[in-house]
C-alpha cells in the first residue's frame, strides 16, 4: 500500500502523542499547531513543522485535524491561511476531533465543492492510550477511504469501526460519549452514597475496580480517586460538557427525551459552573463534597 504524506493539525493533549506514533510508525509527517511551541518536540525528533495549515495541507495528500471541537476545526481548515483555503482537489481530510455529526456533514460539503474528500475520524480514549497507541477510532465514509487510512489508524489505535457513511462517525462518538457522562455520574454518585453509608473510601474503590461492573475507565483511574487527586487531568470536566450538549443535541434532532442522560449532563453542568471545569473528569466527585461532612 502507497505511503502517504500526512499534515497533522493540533498537538493539544491528545494530538501531541498521537502523531509521535504516527511519525515512529515511518509515515511521512508535517505537523502544525496553533501554539507553536507545542510543536518543538516533534521538530526535534526530525519532524516537519509548517508555519500555517495552507503550508501543511499543500506538503500533504492527507489532513488531519484534531481539535476542540467544532469551532476550531473550521477556523483551522476554512479560516485565513486555512488547510482548504488553497487548492485541494483529490486531497483526503479527515476529522478526528470531537465535533457533532452536524459539522461532519458541513465540513464534507465544503470540501467535496473543491473536489477533496472526507471522512470522520473521532476517537475514544484519554491521554494514556494515545500514548500507547491503544485508541479506539469510530470512523465514518467511503469504504475505499476508510482503506487508504489503515495504516495511519493502525498507528494510533488497537480497533478501527467502520461505522458507515461520512457522519456516522461522529454519531457515534456523540452517542458513546453520552454513555461514558452516565458511567461517569454513576461512579461519583455511588461512591458518595457509599461513604455516607459509613463505608470505606477504599472498600468502595475496591469493589467498583474488581466487581462485574468494573471497566477499564474505573480501573485507570483509582489511583486519582484514591487520592482525590484531579490536578493534571487526562480530559478535562468541562469537555465531559461539551460532550454532553452534544448527545442532548442529538436526543432534540431525533425527537428523543433520555431522562438518564439528562440527569447526568444536569449534574456535569452544575460541577463546570461551580468551578470544577479543568479538573479531570473524575474530579466531578466534589460536587458533592458537603456529603463528606454533614450528618446521617
Amino acid at each position: 500500500m502507497r505511503v502517504y504524506r500526512v499534515a497533522w493539525l493540533g498537538l493539544g493533549t491528545m494530538g501531541a502523542p498521537m502523531a509521535e506514533n504516527v511519525a515512529r510508525a515511518g509515515i511521512p509527517l508535517v505537523v502544525y499547531n496553533r501554539t507553536p511551541g507545542r510543536a518543538a518536540a516533534l521538530r526535534y525528533a526530525g519532524v516537519d513543522v509548517a508555519a500555517s495549515p495552507a503550508e501543511a495541507a499543500s506538503r500533504a495528500d492527507v489532513v488531519v485535524t484534531i481539535l476542540t471541537g467544532a469551532d476550531a476545526v473550521e477556523q483551522v481548515l476554512f479560516g485565513p491561511s486555512g488547510a482548504a483555503t488553497d487548492v485541494i482537489e483529490n486531497k483526503l481530510f479527515v476529522d478526528m476531533s470531537t465535533s457533532g455529526p452536524r459539522a461532519a456533514l458541513s465540513i464534507a460539503a465544503r470540501l467535496a465543492q473543491c473536489g477533496a474528500r472526507f471522512v470522520d475520524a473521532p476517537i475514544s480514549g484519554t491521554r494514556g492510550p494515545a500514548q500507547a497507541g491503544e485508541l479506539v477510532v469510530f470512523a465514518g465514509g467511503h469504504e475505499q477511504d476508510i482503506s487508504q487510512l489503515a495504516p495511519l489508524f493502525a498507528a494510533i489505535g488497537k480497533t478501527t469501526l467502520h461505522t458507515g457513511p461520512v457522519g456516522s462517525g461522529q454519531t457515534l462518538k456523540v452517542i458513546y460519549n453520552g454513555l461514558g457522562c452516565q458511567h461517569l455520574m454513576a461512579f461519583a454518585t455511588m461512591l458518595r452514597l457509599g461513604e455516607r453509608a459509613g463505608l470505606s473510601r477504599q472498600v468502595l474503590i475496591d469493589a467498583f475496580t474488581t466487581g462485574a461492573f468494573a471497566t477499564p475507565a474505573y480501573i485507570g483511574k483509582r489511583s486519582r480517586v484514591a487520592e482525590r487527586r484531579y490536578d493534571g487531568p487526562d480530559f478535562v470536566l468541562a469537555l465531559v460538557l461539551r460532550d454532553a450538549e452534544l448527545c442532548a443535541e442529538l436526543q432534540r434532532q431525533l425527537g428523543l427525551e433520555l431522562l438518564t442522560h439528562a440527569a447526568a449532563h444536569r449534574e456535569v453542568a452544575r460541577a463546570v459552573a461551580a468551578g470544577l471545569g479543568e479538573l479531570d473528569l473524575f474530579g466531578v466527585e466534589r460536587l458533592y463534597d458537603e456529603l463528606e461532612t454533614a450528618g446521617p
